[in-house]
């Protein structure tokens, strides 16, 4: 059997790893020898076409200091993060681990051009915070996020704090905004869910639609509340609707519980079932009891 030649098997992986180095610290002059030298040696290369993507990009990608005019307004902003979502991020898997790092510095300078374009939370995607987060940096995307006024009834607003908070570790904070957006979109609120991917999030969520599946999200802060996992109470700005006037009756049916029967307590349980008899049917059956999980 004829021996291999380590050294010269190991040439395509040499020259994809300095191809990989070069594109990861966007150096636009070394990533293009280092492409032409892997081709050299490995013509049928699996992720070829792709890395040529990603020097193309590198190639012409505004760099701090040095960019192009127009690269800072909102219609360039929109494109490049459109570009990169749809082009760059398939292509960087070719490139491994390394490849994220690439992607989190693109999102990175799109978050500083998209302050420096005025773009506003009324696009979401190209929005500053939506990319820190997608940079790897939750703390400028709370930063960002608390900024805008009104956010206590901004769906979008109430996502960017859930995840940005969760990555700080302010696990509080994240919940109340998560509790937020399930009033807000509710129709939304399992991708959020899934998103934070917290194991006790996704218990509760779960055992709350076994226990009112005919509910939607907007009624999961007042289960919450019941079972005593809402966290710090919501006190203001709740936005109208049952499911946030639900909680309001609910964290303060817990309080009148423990000071007795009383004309109070009686009137916002009648309140309570008014506004969805299976729902008050469900908090008489664990008012007092909560449901350890």
């Amino acid at each position: 059997m004829q021996q291999l030649d380590i050294f010269s098997d190991s040439l395509p992986v040499q020259h994809a790893n300095a191809l990989i180095a070069a594109l990861a610290r966007f150096d636009r002059t070394a990533c293009w020898p280092a492409l032409d030298a892997l081709s050299a040696v490995d013509p049928d290369h699996a992720g070829l076409a792709r890395l040529r993507v990603l020097c193309e990009f590198v190639t012409n990608w505004p760099v701090a200091g040095n960019e192009r005019e127009g690269a800072d307004t909102a219609a360039a902003v929109a494109d490049a993060e459109r570009m990169i979502a749809e082009r760059i991020v398939p292509a960087a898997e070719a490139m491994g681990r390394a490849g994220t790092m690439l992607l989190r510095r693109c999102w990175s300078d799109l978050a500083r051009r998209s302050k420096a374009a005025g773009i506003g939370p009324k696009h979401p995607d190209f929005f500053a915070a939506e990319l820190h987060l997608r940079a790897g940096q939750p703390r400028d995307a709370v930063r960002t996020a608390s900024d805008l006024p009104g956010a206590d009834r901004r769906a979008a607003v109430q996502r960017w704090l859930a995840l940005g908070n969760y990555r700080c570790g302010e696990k509080d904070a994240s919940l109340t905004s998560a509790l937020r957006y399930a009033w807000l979109a509710p129709q939304r609120f399992n991708a959020l869910v899934e998103e934070l991917s917290d194991p006790q999030l996704t218990r509760n969520w779960q055992s709350f639609q076994a226990d009112l599946d005919e509910l939607d999200a907007t009624w999961f802060p007042a289960w919450c509340a019941n079972e005593k996992k809402s966290g710090a109470t919501i006190a203001d700005n709740l936005p109208p609707g049952d499911g946030p006037q639900a909680y309001r009756l609910v964290v303060g049916l817990s309080r009148r519980e423990h000071d007795g029967l009383c004309p109070a307590l009686y009137e916002d349980r009648k309140c309570l079932k008014q506004l969805d008899d299976g729902f008050f049917a469900y908090y008489m059956r664990h008012r007092s009891n909560p449901r350890q999980r």
